[in-house]
């Protein structure tokens, strides 16, 4: 058996409005008096076009910052706002020591979030260009650093120069972690989709979401074309992507592409956060749990036997189609044959690092590979 295991974002999906609405999730952390509200300028749920891209601009440094947290392997929206806040904390506590003296209330509770956001507001704090954090962050983690390295980078220069310690719930899936989580997911999802999936209200109510607004990037049924050419040749599909199940399950649908796969083959950030629990280690990428789980079924029994014993469950030859340099060490950890696509958010300019990542393929577009697997 030959199996095709497709990452979504940035491949299958459009990558715009995740990056976007890691925009929309700083803007809100940092000024809405539900959170810190620190800002001067007035929140809304429902920002325009161009208030988005203005803001991914400031806070991304045009994108400069996501690219760079990409190139360690750090492959989840979800962390890339993690580190921006962290980030943020520590420009800020080099320049002022005393900026974080007396802190006492922590991220626990949304209401210990309001009191840092007081604290910080009456000790002058304001948050920093993208671009400034770029420059933090480039001195503080080496070129080379992957990603397993790159929160312990940020924890020692936390403790060591910002005197933040990490028990105050800054700590990678921590408490800090699980509020911006939160707020991601609500400007995601939407309201609706955010109470139907985690059974809680969310925040900061009247959002719609960016979930039924994907973009598929070789066009719906083109994609589907694709896919049933592949099953036609003989290969089984599989899904190993960092989104959570719902966020797969709705444009899948939306587009019918779901139906072109085995419910079990489609392993997604909520069978990686179920495996988590269990096992008690981070699991997602670059590790590559979730192809593992793509690739042989999402079997919670056995998850640690993926994890030890992979060659037990490998029936044939996986190929992997990815965006990231994640998705490469994935591949290659796997032994599996890796495809890459430059519609991810380098575009053109990722053949350099996919070159040098030893990719097998590299390709324009995910309907590009029926020329490579006959």
């Amino acid at each position: 058996m030959k199996t095709v295991i497709f990452d979504v974002d940035g491949v299958l999906l459009s990558e715009k409005r995740y990056f976007d609405v890691s925009g929309l999730t700083l803007w809100e952390w940092y000024n809405s008096p539900l959170y810190l509200g620190l800002g001067e300028e007035r929140f809304t749920s429902a920002p325009s076009e161009e208030r988005i891209i203005a803001l991914r601009r400031y806070y991304w440094a045009d994108d400069m910052l996501l690219r760079k947290f990409k190139s360690h392997g750090i492959n989840s929206n979800w962390d890339m706002v993690y580190l921006h806040v962290l980030l943020a904390f520590l420009l800020r506590s080099r320049e002022n020591k005393e900026l974080f003296a007396g802190w006492t209330a922590g991220f626990t509770k949304i209401e210990g979030v309001r009191a840092v956001g007081a604290l910080l507001k009456k000790r002058g704090f304001t948050v920093a260009p993208g671009t400034d954090l770029f420059r933090l962050f480039t001195a503080i983690v080496p070129e080379d650093t992957c990603k397993d390295e790159v929160f312990p980078c940020m924890e020692k220069a936390l403790s060591d120069e910002g005197g933040l310690a990490l028990q105050r719930g800054l700590s990678l899936h921590g408490p800090l972690w699980c509020r911006l989580f939160e707020c991601f997911q609500n400007w995601y999802l939407g309201d609706v989709f955010y109470r139907d999936t985690y059974h809680d209200e969310p925040y900061n109510v009247g959002k719609k979401g960016f979930l039924q607004c994907e973009v598929p990037l070789g066009g719906a049924a083109e994609t589907k074309a694709m896919f049933r050419e592949l099953k036609r040749r003989g290969y089984r599909l599989a899904i190993g992507t960092g989104r959570a199940a719902k966020e797969v399950e709705v444009p899948f649908k939306t587009y019918d592409w779901l139906t072109e796969f085995d419910a079990d083959h489609i392993a997604t950030a909520t069978d990686v956060k179920k495996a988590e629990k269990q096992l008690g280690i981070p699991l997602d990428k670059p590790n590559p749990f979730v192809y593992y789980a793509g690739a042989f079924g999402r079997y919670e029994a056995r998850y640690r036997d993926y994890l030890l014993h992979p060659e037990v469950y490998k029936q044939g030859e996986y190929i992997i189609v990815g965006d990231s340099p994640a998705d490469v060490r994935c591949a290659k950890a796997m032994g599996a044959v890796m495809i890459a696509v430059l519609t991810g958010l380098d575009g053109e300019q990722a053949r350099t690092v996919f070159e040098r990542e030893n990719a097998d393929y590299i390709v324009g577009s995910v309907l590009d590979i029926p020329e490579i697997l006959l």
